[in-house]
């Protein structure tokens, strides 16, 4: 009898529910109930008795999330851009200083670079003209070898119902070879050219969904600067393969499809010196990005998406000695564009789906602290930080280098 009543008891509260849930449903958007169970107010019932009530499974719109893959491994590849103009801006730094100063930057190798010891203090900036003679400085080429490891968080918030709030953990690590070429055309001018290779992960967990992605894989390009007197130019390309996992915690089977970042950054700039040990450096460039996605994409409701970034800032720098070690903090300004930000949701070029946002046209800061270190003998190293902000979008990254040159 008591369990005749439990039973009774449990079926008229099923009923009521169901009514109650057909009438007033109330999930949120981007919300829904897993298979086997019903909408109950703001809730999901199972059709099962006894009764088990338990939260809708909130994983966004599944354009929202296929368009968040785009824009993660976007900023997956810009942030191995950036560590690698980080890198080729403190070797210009040295080059630079080598035939614009009496002595070179605080990290480069005096007798490497032609330059005879002096009685004169060693100031990384110092403002004396001086210049060696054309002979005295070696053709090339010299070689180093440079390694990082790197670490980036950011949260994009959602900007229409229609979006999801998502938060990206990055990790990785890169590094390379390159050579120096220097007097090819003039005395004050010089060539390095690189290879580097990387391997980066990025973990991607959504507000209120236990979904979750994970894009990861190794990368390899080519990278390289041109210098003469105070003016240089950069460029740098690379390709990511990469595989995206997304993980719906038992939900529905979990799913895996590759990805490949086809991707290309160049920058131009030109350094002025304002004081014995102080610059500026005005800076201007862009970078491209081609994701495509492996087979299975439709089913997951992505496709092949572009992104063209522009940029331009500023970049201040100076020296200073701390014991036998020399110091040299820079910091980079920048505001930044996504003129083009292609979707990579299908449901995005359906006819009356929801329009997915992208960040195209949303203009955005960023500013890059660092700090170069010389401990002599061509050992340097690199500590730096990146911080991005805008609408609705914070961020923030660090990252540590070390560099010996031959």
């Amino acid at each position: 009898m008591r369990g005749y009543k439990g039973f009774f008891a449990s079926f008229v509260f099923l009923v009521v529910s169901l009514l109650a849930g057909s009438a007033h449903a109330q999930l949120a958007a981007g919300c829904s109930c897993p298979a086997g169970t019903i909408v109950s107010g703001s809730q999901c019932a199972s059709t099962g008795v006894p009764i088990v009530l338990s939260a809708p499974v909130c994983t966004g719109s599944s354009s929202a999330i296929s368009q968040s893959v785009r824009s993660v491994a976007v900023s997956q590849q810009q942030l191995s851009f950036s560590n690698i103009q980080t890198m080729l801006e403190g070797r210009r730094d040295q080059l630079q200083n080598a035939h614009l100063t009496a002595t070179p930057l605080g990290y480069a190798n005096e007798e490497a670079l032609g330059y005879a010891a002096t009685g004169r203090s060693r100031n990384a900036f110092a403002s004396i003209p001086f210049k060696a003679p054309a002979s005295a400085i070696p053709a090339g080429p010299s070689w180093a070898s440079w390694a990082e490891g790197l670490g980036d968080w950011r949260r994009d918030s959602a900007v229409t119902a229609a979006d999801s709030n998502h938060f990206a953990q990055t990790y990785g690590a890169q590094g390379g070879v390159d050579a120096t070429w220097q007097s090819l055309s003039s005395a004050n001018d010089a060539l390095v050219v690189g290879l580097v290779a990387s391997w980066m992960t990025s973990r991607v967990t959504y507000d209120g969904s236990p979904v979750s992605l994970q894009l990861k894989g190794p990368g390899v390009g080519l990278y390289g600067t041109y210098l003469r007197g105070n003016f240089s130019t950069d460029l740098a390309v690379k390709t990511d393969f990469l595989t995206m996992d997304e993980d719906f915690s038992g939900l529905s089977p979990n799913a895996s499809i590759s990805a490949t970042n086809f991707g290309v950054t160049g920058n131009a700039q030109y350094k002025i010196m304002t004081g014995t040990a102080s610059f500026v450096e005005p800076t201007g460039g862009f970078s491209f990005t081609r994701t495509d996605f492996g087979g299975g994409a439709a089913a997951l409701d992505l496709k092949d998406a572009s992104t063209l970034r522009l940029q331009a800032g500023l970049r201040f720098g100076t020296s200073t000695k701390i014991g036998d070690t020399t110091a040299e903090p820079t910091l980079k300004v920048l505001a930044y564009d996504n003129v083009v930000a292609e979707g990579s949701s299908i449901a995005a070029d359906t006819p009356g789906a929801a329009i997915v946002p992208t960040d195209q046209g949303k203009v955005r800061g960023e500013v890059d602290p660092a700090v170069n270190f010389d401990f002599g003998h061509g050992y340097s190293s690199n500590i730096s930080g990146q911080v991005v902000f805008g609408e609705a979008l914070v961020g923030g990254g660090l990252t540590a280098q070390l560099r010996k040159q031959w």
